[in-house]
């Protein structure tokens, strides 16, 4: 029994031993894992962008989305590789580049992709009646693009049958429905959140987002640089201006007029336009609910109206009488965004405009300061029609 009970005791400590090596060369293992993984030997420059970066890595390179929610923590990850994926992370989308085929939800991104030479990418698109670009409508018209409907009630079924590489849609505070049971059907969703950026330049970097996915990051940096270059150099036009102008924005949605915040995109391009707005100072990144008293009040003397929806001067009184107490409809100083449209719906300004930050500019100081660019032709904007106006 005392030879047993021994035999029984060596065992144990062989044993014990044995699990105490697993343990140890498992731990070294991860920690090797680890340190390499954390450790991108370069990052793609982002200048003005605040929700992605890019880091490289041997084999890979990550692109994380960052959430304007949640103070800019990742809100997705993407390890993108060409070649070898077996060594890529345990966390986040692992995906082979350059995509050949690419749903898009988002109109913003077709100039993107065109300008990256990749437009022939795009196999699926949402809404297609209210597209403007000329290219994707001669292929809707072939039946080489399939319009997949309403982007917020999208046919999941045929989406899955299309096996595209990749779905590209605006990304939200709470995930929804359909890009989760997108990503449980195994197509890889890429989160927009371009919309979120609070400055024209902003807005435009995130060609280097949709880039990476191309395998295009040089093309991305070498067209951004251009774009930057051209808004700046129409931003020093107005830097002489000794009389700024007041302006005014949006237009009432059932009830409730929305204005953008100090912070937002349209904030910033009166800024840079020289122009004066009331909420200049506000905080808010996004838009602002006031009602046409409000408006009255705070806007009544403001000398340009930019982002009316109406087309003519006799509409807005048809709307609403109240507006003829405006001094910009006084002045006939309003302006609409349906210069680059299609009889359909389709509108260039929600398409292009964002790639080409420095042509809204350029429209704003056109009708504000026209004698600054005397070449100059609206590319987004228009003024409202004066036949029988008020």
């Amino acid at each position: 029994m005392k030879r047993l009970r021994i035999k029984n005791n060596i065992t144990a400590l062989f044993f014990g031993i044995f699990v105490l090596l697993i343990i140890g060369c498992t731990g070294k293992q991860k920690s090797s894992n680890s340190s390499s993984e954390s450790q991108p030997h370069s990052f793609t420059a982002i200048k003005y962008a605040k929700g992605f970066r890019i880091e490289h890595f041997d084999g890979y390179t990550r692109l994380t989305i960052l959430n304007p929610w949640n103070n800019w923590t990742p809100y997705q990850t993407y390890n993108l590789y060409k070649t070898n994926g077996d060594k890529l992370p345990s966390e986040g989308t692992n995906l082979k580049i350059p995509l050949e085929s690419i749903v898009v939800n988002t109109f913003a991104y077709f100039d993107f992709l065109e300008q990256l030479g990749q437009i022939d990418k795009i196999t699926s698109i949402t809404d297609g009646f209210r597209v403007y670009n000329p290219n994707i409508l001669r292929r809707i018209a072939k039946d080489s693009i399939a319009d997949l409907g309403d982007p917020f009630k999208i046919n999941l079924e045929k989406t899955i049958a299309l096996k595209p590489n990749a779905i590209l849609t605006s990304a939200y505070a709470q995930r929804d429905q359909y890009s989760e049971r997108l990503v449980q059907a195994g197509i890889p969703v890429i989160y927009n959140l371009e919309w979120m950026e609070n400055s024209p330049l902003a807005r435009a970097e995130w060609i280097k987002m949709i880039a990476v996915f191309f395998d295009k990051e040089a093309d991305a940096d070498r067209i951004f640089d251009q774009i930057e270059k051209r808004y700046l150099k129409v931003k020093e036009k107005v830097g002489g201006v000794e009389k700024k102008y007041s302006v005014m924005a949006g237009d009432n949605f059932q009830g409730t007029w929305y204005v953008p915040g100090g912070r937002s995109f349209n904030a910033c391009l009166f800024r840079d336009a020289n122009l004066n707005y009331y909420y200049e100072d506000d905080h808010n990144s996004g838009s602002i609910g006031l009602d046409i008293e409000t408006i009255l009040t705070q806007f009544g003397k403001a000398d340009y109206w930019f982002g009316c929806t109406a087309d003519s001067y006799e509409e807005l009184n048809e709307k609403d009488p109240k507006y003829k107490l405006l001094k910009s409809v006084k002045d006939k100083h309003v302006f609409n965004n349906k210069n680059r449209v299609t009889p359909s719906g389709g509108n260039d300004f929600f398409e292009s405009a964002i790639a080409n930050p420095d042509l809204i500019l350029s429209d704003f100081i056109k009708a504000v300061y026209p004698a600054l660019l005397p070449q100059y032709h609206f590319t987004y904007i228009k003024p409202l029609k004066t036949d029988n106006a008020l």
